[in-house]
């Protein structure tokens, strides 16, 4: 167990270290704010496509299959019970921000690298699964919050880039054909900036941010115990008991420990919610994942098995 630790830990803590290199660089004035948000399109609409196409490129097997459309169900299943807990813990007349920081994981920039670091392509591969789900949550029930009024934009869900990478991905799985080897090696390059473009970019926000202001803001820390400790904790007992495979396990473990995601503050922006505060508390909820991630990992290992 203490090398599992130790492992997880080692991976976390070389991420927090780019992230560390993001947060210098704005300080330094060698990333500018309009550089973020160039890096975070850059992310969204190429790095992350490319990532999900890469770790499709593989032989269509029944098995694998048969496990993706488990995961499917392993997602769906942790974004149901994120939602119950966000409506039961917060009423009502609460920030719709906060309830949105529950049920949103950041399982691109954070769980992507811990999945390929701890299960390789194949934890891509199973993890598209809470990225189209995601999409879908985020654009229908998180816009509803936001504005109770507001029509629902299909084509924000359909035409989303992590989706239409899924798509591509698939297309290739199902099909005996599959990238050129120079294609799939250009691919494969540019989705491997994935992790230290995304760190870059968390440490570029980390840096916008007065931390000493907002780690005396107690609202942060129950969203913080609430995603960090109570929604895993919860998913490692339905996880034990349903039966799953340890990949499934492993990955949709590591979708139910992140933080927040990044988009609460971004949907928030455009729907005019206050989201100053919704970056405070995804900010917060990610520098305190540093610590809890690691060690509830590792609880699910001894207890998942996998």
């Amino acid at each position: 167990m203490l090398s599992y630790f130790l492992t997880v830990g080692g991976q976390i803590f070389m991420m927090f270290l780019m992230v560390l290199v993001g947060y210098l660089m704005y300080k330094w004035h060698m990333l500018t704010e309009n550089g973020i948000k160039e890096m975070s399109v850059l992310l969204l609409k190429i790095v992350t496509p490319m990532i999900l196409v890469s770790a499709f490129q593989r032989e269509f097997e029944a098995g694998l299959f048969k496990d993706w459309v488990t995961m499917f169900l392993a997602s769906a299943l942790t974004y149901g019970v994120s939602i119950v807990l966000s409506i039961i813990l917060y009423r009502r007349e609460s920030r719709a921000e906060e309830r949105m920081c529950i049920f949103l994981p950041n399982n691109g920039f954070l769980a992507f690298p811990l999945m390929q670091a701890l299960a390789g392509e194949f934890g891509i591969f199973l993890g598209s699964t809470s990225v189209i789900l995601l999409n879908v949550i985020q654009w229908t029930y998180g816009v509803k919050l936001l504005k109770p009024d507001a029509k629902i934009n299909i084509k924000n869900i359909i035409l989303n880039p992590g989706v239409i990478g899924i798509v591509l991905g698939l297309l290739l799985f199902f099909s005996p054909w599959k990238l050129p080897k120079y294609v799939f090696s250009a691919v494969d390059a540019i989705g491997s900036l994935n992790t230290p473009l995304a760190m870059i970019v968390l440490g570029g926000m980390l840096a916008q941010t007065d931390l000493k202001k907002e780690l005396k803001t107690a609202s942060f820390y129950k969203i913080s115990v609430i995603k960090l400790i109570v929604l895993p904790f919860i998913m490692l007992g339905l996880f034990y008991v349903l039966p799953l495979s340890d990949s499934v396990k492993l990955v949709a473990f590591i979708c139910s420990v992140t933080p927040a995601a990044t988009s609460v503050s971004m949907l928030s922006q455009i729907f005019d919610g206050d989201y100053r505060y919704a970056a405070s508390a995804v900010v917060i909820t990610t520098v305190l994942s540093a610590l809890t991630m690691p060690i509830i990992l590792t609880i699910g290992k001894a207890v998942l098995g996998y």
